[in-house]
């Protein structure tokens, strides 16, 4: 059926409403693999195939949890939809639940296996959910539940009785035997119930629920898990170690206190009483290898996926991208015959993986090509996405669409894809390469159907892959006008003259009902002009909106100790912006920039980055720039290792910058001696306090970067970030820049 059969009345009626709603099509991909885009618009028909083969391998884990260790390639074009495909397996409710990490902020110079470890402790420890739910209470909800039902199996009749003391009077009807049947029914009770599979089961709290429920207090039930772990854990190192994650567990569930588990995995492990002391690798692996045992007896999976390989690997322009990818791609073959039980899924562009896999070594092309085994559907070598068939990519459009004509009356007497028709819908399934490409395409043809000549700032913007356009401006949708079931939308409203153009090029069909208009060249000035005023308000966007995902995913008691790595790894890349584009703090500039430098023998701890700072014509001072975050024990500790980067020899650094969390400043005991001693030999140091939203600045900063970086042509340079950073990081650059003096 065609417009032309529409009543004009109701055709109207129906352009009116649609101009109201907004263009569905604008959030035309994913910025991450946690983008709400992909949930709002997902067609589980897409990729289903793919989605289920990888479903698969993640589940060889579950089943055979100490399976070697493989990698399973996933290739496609830019837009070819590998990051919606990744949403749909962390988010998605098919299949069952699997700790997925991916990680971000790859440096060449980092060992390898200590970034995974850190990558897989912040994605535990952070705020972020993965179906509905933080990693650290799923898998203690699941461990907890099973050490708990352990525990009350393992325990005599007598030790039962005790678990439910009789009240007032009654421990005179205990002596003589009475009661006993109903204390040993509630304990049998809550073993089922804890052993019972549920919908429930895995929902946090439900452990504390149970036990209520049976009238065991949360902190009995916390002091017999601990005394059964005491009984049953060995006395070597991994024993060591896997005894103090349990206890941090039950804690964390039972008493609901991260801090003990997040203070061992980012300190106690390195310091425990060792016969002989690991050196920093060895102490990294044993931990991976301690947390590894822990998820493969719950048999949950560890699925660790790269997404947009060529934002990690790419990351900065002038660096040797392949030296960067030997490195990388090395260390997963390192890590995956150091590690078994890990699926790693790497999803790349077809022509990143081309440039750079031949030129590896053969043995790592080897183990990279290797064959995975996928029940039902035999061996892989790699899956690449196509672009999707014609009926799917109707349903893609129904999935744009039917929100957007949701609430206008009589709208079911509207052709099934209004204001498409299916001829156009055919054509552009059969012509673009990609599905990102599509829905430029129907971005563009709704604007014009519904826009047409009258709405002069309804034209096309040049795609970024990753979701943010920095010459758009994005628009808030009412909450009355959201489509059930959506808490939030936002629109980006705002595109440039010359992307129509590509895009008229490649099609030559429009609708018929809209007359083809041609902007005079003062048309496009006055564009290129609203586009240039519109780029900062675009770029602050883009910040708050990482900014605030950032700040999310810091906030629980443990997140930033697990983030320490990421929040280094972002004050790196801050410094490194501020080099490349000569950004001044007062009259400093920086002169040479080393994102992280590592050294001793403590991984969380020992590493700093070190920023050559000079004032005009001026000597430069090496500024070195730590994160002092270790809380209870682990504050003298961390303190003593960075005070320790003044005995490197030769020396590294001029001027010592900490940056410690605004609400604990004060040093008291051994660190206060520590800082005294340091002040006696005259060097300089000073620390600096930080807040929760500088946090969440250093955090997001890489991922703001890869934002703009991913819709790059590859040697073009980022756009000139300056206003941007003094505007948000102005206080941060004053704390780890030499002081201003007279400002």
């Amino acid at each position: 059926m065609s417009q032309l059969l529409i009543n004009e009345t109701n055709h109207q009626n129906a352009i009116d409403w649609l101009k109201r709603q907004g263009n569905p099509f604008r959030n035309y991909f994913a910025r991450n693999p946690d983008d709400e885009v992909c949930s709002i618009y997902h067609v589980p028909e897409l990729y289903a195939r793919e989605r289920e083969q990888l479903l698969r391998v993640v589940d060889q884990y579950r089943y055979t949890p100490n399976t070697h260790s493989e990698v399973v390639p996933i290739l496609g074009n830019k837009g070819a939809g590998k990051t919606h495909l990744l949403h749909s397996i962390k988010h998605g409710m098919e299949g069952n639940w699997q700790l997925l990490v991916t990680p971000g902020s790859y440096q060449r110079d980092t060992d390898f296996l200590e970034y995974l470890l850190f990558q897989l402790l912040d994605t535990l420890l952070g705020g972020g959910k993965q179906r509905n739910s933080r990693p650290l209470e799923y898998v203690g909800e699941q461990l907890i539940r099973m050490l708990l039902s352990r525990t009350l199996a393992d325990l005599s009749s007598e030790e039962r009785l005790d678990l439910f003391p009789p009240p007032g009077l009654g421990w005179i009807a205990k002596t003589f035997g009475l009661g006993s049947t109903q204390a040993l029914e509630r304990t049998q009770w809550l073993i089922d119930a804890l052993s019972r599979p549920s919908q429930d089961a895995k929902s946090p709290g439900m452990v504390r629920k149970l036990c209520d429920e049976a009238g065991l207090t949360c902190n009995r039930a916390f002091e017999l898990v601990c005394d059964y772990v005491d009984r049953t854990s060995g006395h070597d190192a991994a024993a060591m170690m896997r005894h103090a994650i349990l206890q941090g567990f039950a804690r964390s569930v039972l008493l609901q206190d991260e801090t003990e588990l997040a203070s061992f995995l980012t300190y106690g492990f390195a310091e425990l009483d060792f016969k002989m002391h690991p050196c920093r690798q060895d102490l990294v692996l044993a931990l991976f290898k301690a947390m590894m045992g822990v998820m493969q007896e719950l048999r949950l999976p560890v699925v660790i996926a790269f997404d947009q390989l060529e934002d990690l690997l790419l990351a900065r322009r002038n660096d040797d991208a392949h030296k960067t990818a030997e490195t990388f791609f090395a260390g997963i073959v390192k890590a995956m015959h150091q590690l078994d039980g890990i699926s790693f899924l790497v999803f790349a562009e077809r022509g990143l993986w081309n440039r750079f896999i031949p030129s590896l070594d053969g043995y790592i092309q080897d183990r990279l090509n290797n064959p995975v085994h996928v029940p039902g559907y035999g061996t892989i070598k790699c899956m690449k996405l196509e672009a999707p068939p014609f009926e799917l990519v109707r349903k893609v459009v129904m999935a744009r669409l039917e929100p957007a004509l949701h609430g206008l009356p009589n709208f079911k007497s509207l052709p099934e894809f209004y204001p498409f028709t299916l001829e156009q819908i055919d054509r552009i399934a059969r012509t673009e390469p990609t599905l990102r490409d599509m829905l430029q395409q129907f971005r563009h043809f709704f604007d014009k159907i519904v826009y047409g000549a009258e709405s002069e700032s309804i034209t096309e913007v040049a795609p970024s892959s990753v979701g943010y356009h920095v010459d758009s401006v994005e628009m808030e949708v009412p909450l009355d006008q959201l489509p059930e079931g959506v808490r939030s939308m936002v629109i980006l409203d705002a595109t440039p003259e010359t992307q129509i153009g590509k895009a008229e090029h490649r099609n030559s069909f429009s609708p018929t009902q809209v007359p083809e208009t041609q902007p005079g060249n003062d048309a496009g000035l006055k564009e290129e002009k609203r586009i240039q005023e519109l780029q900062p308000e675009a770029l602050s966007l883009l910040w708050a909106k990482e900014f605030s995902l950032a700040k999310e995913q810091l906030m629980p008691e443990g997140a930033l100790a697990g983030a320490t790595k990421e929040l280094q790894a972002g004050l790196g890349s801050l410094l490194h912006l501020c080099h490349d584009q000569g950004i001044k703090v007062g009259p400093w500039r920086l002169q040479h920039v080393v994102s992280e430098w590592t050294f001793g023998d403590h991984p969380t701890y020992g590493a700093i980055t070190l920023a050559h700072w000079v004032c005009r014509d001026g000597q430069p001072w090496k500024v070195g720039i730590g994160l002092f975050l270790a809380n209870g024990q682990g504050k003298s500790r961390d303190l003593a290792v960075k005070l320790s980067a003044w005995d490197l020899e030769p020396a590294v650094i001029d001027h010592l910058i900490l940056l410690r969390p605004e609400a604990d400043m004060m040093l008291v005991g051994k660190g206060k001696q520590a800082w005294q001693d340091m002040e006696k030999k005259g060097r300089h140091s000073r620390l600096e306090p930080l807040t929760l939203d500088g946090c969440a600045s250093l955090y997001a900063f890489p991922r703001i970067l890869a934002s703009l970086a991913e819709g790059l042509v590859e040697g073009q340079p980022l756009p000139n970030l300056a206003n941007l950073v003094q505007e948000k990081c102005e206080k941060l650059l004053e704390q780890i820049c030499m002081p201003v003096q007279g400002e």
